[in-house]
């Protein structure tokens, strides 16, 4: 997390963006040809300089709720290479496209207007090689040619909305626990934003779209498909983490017009083979995997890092740890820590207003409307001082016990909100009590010991099996299952001495 000031959605994971309105005089002649399918798309008026020009509105918000690009040039610079390949062989032309690594761990892409794409890091650790690489660029490509963000625009105007929303870019995420987890028990929506993906029927065409790319460019068109399933299996891993039913991932999405991704997984597939038109299509698996070798995994630790239950940001010199049970999630205006039960633990920072205190922050800032009671002064272990007081509120049409939190240190003061239904709060009272007790500052040895992870490259030698090269992850739990996502292999899968495998190292 950054030193933000509000409690919203983390807006990294799902962005919706402002179109503004327009009259609905007129919309029954803003059809134009679609240049992918040949068809008719209603696209309320937004042509090619509206696109442009929204798209560079938004790229530098885009870049700073994503935590800026990820800084290696040589990495933005393949992508950029791959994607401008592929965009020779798209239908519009009248673009000019730009390809955007991002510095987020979410394995996501997703299309803004003007043709601006973007990739995470995360999802580049996932991918096995150019080609699957490439179908993820694809796909969004697909996007951006068959007007599909283009007609949400108008499809906006058409019922009605104050601020024309576009979804930007949950084309790949596919109920991914750590992308959207935290945000849907919650049930958050903040200032009327919807969470909206692209219809089933959109996504399906993206995919197809992607796929004719790929077979034009010449690199293999099975990329689309084995990229999916990859996708797929590190969804049901995170789902088997959260503690959560991982079949739950093949029968549905977080969002419910999103296509499920194994339909996506066979239909690709199909198409794949259909498309092939080379006898040896490009995968260039040893070239990806040497321009990834390195790539920083999971949290950046400018934007502080989870270790197991403990949260620390060294640049803000703080750490708490959240009981057994609660899964963390770093997010970009918050941290949270979400509980299969329901309960939940909500972290972030606001300024101390000047001459004010923690129990005047709490009654006269914070909690202004939220009608708290049982208000008391705090004095944690180390010295630091703050407030608490309870309140109810509602997630999800339920009702719910909250007690907030403010623990002042120097102009800031760190809030915590500590959530859960209320026949299990009497239970839960120890474990929010620990956590804010918990909170406390990091010593220079902590912070000089603190670490990234990267992505590893290696070469199998004589001896090496999947759970001992498994072994080597720094990671407490399902390191083998991690290990058989991150490779798209089965641990049954004999290695062979001299192939490359990645692994993750601190």
């Amino acid at each position: 997390m950054t030193l933000y000031k509000s409690f919203s959605l983390d807006r990294r994971r799902f962005l919706m963006a402002s179109a503004g309105t327009t009259a609905l005089a007129g919309l029954g002649g803003c059809y134009t040809t679609n240049p992918a399918t040949g068809g008719k798309s209603f696209t309320g008026g937004m042509d090619t300089a509206k696109e442009v020009s929204m798209g560079r509105e938004m790229h530098p918000n885009i870049i700073k709720e994503f935590g800026g690009t990820y800084g290696n040039s040589n990495i933005q610079g393949y992508v950029s290479e791959i994607g401008q390949a592929l965009v020779r062989n798209v239908e519009r032309k009248d673009l000019q496209y730009t390809f955007t690594v991002l510095n987020s761990d979410i394995i996501n892409a997703f299309a803004t207007p003007g043709g601006f794409i973007y990739i995470t890091r995360g999802l580049l650790t996932l991918a096995d090689n150019e080609a699957e690489m490439a179908g993820v660029l694809g796909h969004e490509l697909g996007h951006v040619n068959a007007l599909h963000i283009a007609q949400r625009y108008g499809q906006s105007q058409v019922v009605g909305l104050g601020t024309g929303l576009l979804a930007l870019g949950t084309a790949l995420l596919t109920g991914d626990g750590r992308a959207a987890q935290g945000v849907m028990e919650l049930g958050q929506t903040v200032g009327g934003m919807t969470l909206a993906g692209f219809s089933r029927e959109a996504e399906f065409e993206a995919d197809s779209l992607g796929v004719r790319y790929l077979a034009r460019t010449g690199f293999d068109p099975r990329g689309m498909s084995s990229f999916l399933a990859k996708l797929n299996n590190d969804s049901r891993l995170q789902a088997t983490i959260a503690g959560k039913d991982p079949s739950i991932v093949d029968q549905t999405h977080y969002l419910s017009t999103h296509p499920r991704t194994a339909d996506r997984v066979v239909k690709a597939a199909n198409q794949a083979k259909s498309s092939m038109n080379k006898s040896q299509p490009r995968v260039a698996r040893d070239r990806y995997l040497s321009a990834i070798d390195g790539i920083l995994y999971g949290d950046d630790p400018q934007e502080g890092i989870i270790r197991g239950q403990t949260f620390m940001h060294p640049g803000l010199r703080f750490k708490f740890t959240v009981p057994k049970g609660f899964r963390l999630i770093n997010g970009a205006d918050q941290v949270q820590a979400v509980h299969k039960n329901g309960s939940a633990i909500i972290f972030d920072i606001a300024s101390l207003p000047r001459g004010g205190n923690a129990k005047s922050y709490l009654t006269s800032v914070w909690g202004k409307k939220a009608q708290l009671s049982n208000v008391e002064p705090i004095r944690l272990n180390n010295g630091l001082t703050g407030a608490t007081g309870i309140t109810r509120g509602k997630a999800n049409g339920r009702a719910m016990d909250i007690r907030m939190v403010a623990i002042v240190k120097g102009k800031q003061v760190n809030r915590f909100m500590f959530v859960s239904p209320p026949n299990l709060t009497g239970g839960m009272t120890k474990d929010f009590q620990q956590t804010a007790f918990s909170f406390d500052n990091l010593t220079r040895n902590e912070i000089g010991n603190i670490r990234p992870y990267r992505l590893d490259i290696v070469t199998v030698q004589t001896g090496d099996t999947a759970e001992s090269l498994a072994a080597r992850m720094p990671f407490s739990q399902y390191k083998i299952d991690r290990w058989e996502v991150l490779n798209g292999r089965s641990r049954k899968t004999p290695l062979k001495p001299g192939e490359k495998v990645k692994i993750i190292k601190s």
